[in-house]
């Protein structure tokens, strides 16, 4: 049964008069007529009637006008529907530390939205990659960046980028590399033991800290080892500058190379939005 049939008959019986019907639908008057023939063929049975020489409905056709009103009037609504999420905003949600954010995400969001402009973007700075990882499986976000952190099954990454996790100080508390030991037996070392992948690495480099205070920030680390007294361990991707200028010193190596991984739940790749994002992003940032 035609949608079109549906509604020339539905505008016949709403004007009474065939020319009136044709004049609405823009259609010749032969042509509603055939829409018409065709629909009780297919019905197989009669929807209009000769009384005194007017069209009346027979009970085929009052019933199945009564329901086409209600079909046709879903149909609007489901159209209706389409066109505003044609219009409608979409938003992905991103976050990882501030230095991900900002060397990777934000340059890359921009040309995104020029390609996409019914996209929106929410960009959280997060901590840590755990913490990063933890929105990710949580749903709290739907792509975030970490590095060095195993994955489930669930979730699809690809390498973006490398860093190490190293033990560092400020320049000016502990220049030389040399006296590692002698750091560390003077200063605190803050240290996020909570992050699997952090611990297993240092217990497997050996290294015995006498001092050592549990910090789950890599930004708080990294800002109280610029002006305090103190040690960090953290991933470089969050001290590339500071290393580049030489305001921190690397003291110590645990683990090279580790990857930076672009993540994201697998089941939300079905969404073609999110599916564009995700490559576009890979090829942005191919290594």
């Amino acid at each position: 049964m035609e949608i079109r049939h549906l509604q020339t008959f539905q505008i016949v019986v709403e004007e009474q008069n065939l020319i009136q019907a044709a004049m609405r639908l823009n259609y010749s008057q032969p042509t509603v007529t055939k829409h018409l023939q065709q629909l009780e063929e297919e019905i197989g049975l009669p929807l209009f009637e000769k009384v005194d020489n007017r069209r009346r409905l027979t009970k085929a056709g009052e019933f199945l006008y009564e329901h086409s009103k209600n079909i046709l009037n879903e149909l609007f609504i489901l159209q209706m529907g389409m066109e505003d999420l044609k219009g409608e905003k979409q938003t992905i949600r991103l976050c990882g530390l501030d230095e991900y954010c900002d060397r990777f995400f934000l340059p890359f969001v921009r040309s995104f939205q020029k390609k996409n402009p019914n996209v929106l973007f929410d960009v959280q700075a997060i901590n840590s990659s755990d913490d990063s990882l933890q929105a990710v499986i949580l749903d709290e976000s739907d792509f975030a960046i970490v590095a060095g952190r195993p994955l489930n099954t669930d979730i699809t990454s690809q390498i973006i980028d490398f860093d190490d996790l190293v033990l560092f100080a400020s320049s000016d508390v502990a220049a030389d590399p040399a006296n590692t030991e002698e750091y560390l037996a003077k200063y605190p070392v803050l240290v996020d033991y909570n992050a699997p992948f952090i611990k297993f690495e240092i217990l497997k480099k050996g290294t015995n800290f006498s001092n050592t205070v549990q910090c789950n920030s890599d930004e708080a680390i990294k800002n109280a080892v610029l002006h305090h007294e103190y040690l960090g361990i953290i991933g470089t991707g969050r001290i590339k500058e500071e290393i580049r200028s030489g305001t921190v010193t690397v003291l110590e190596t645990y683990a090279s190379n580790n990857p930076v991984k672009l993540i994201v739940l697998t089941k939300k790749l079905g969404n073609p939005v999110f599916q564009d994002f995700f490559t576009s992003f890979g090829k942005a940032n191919r290594l």
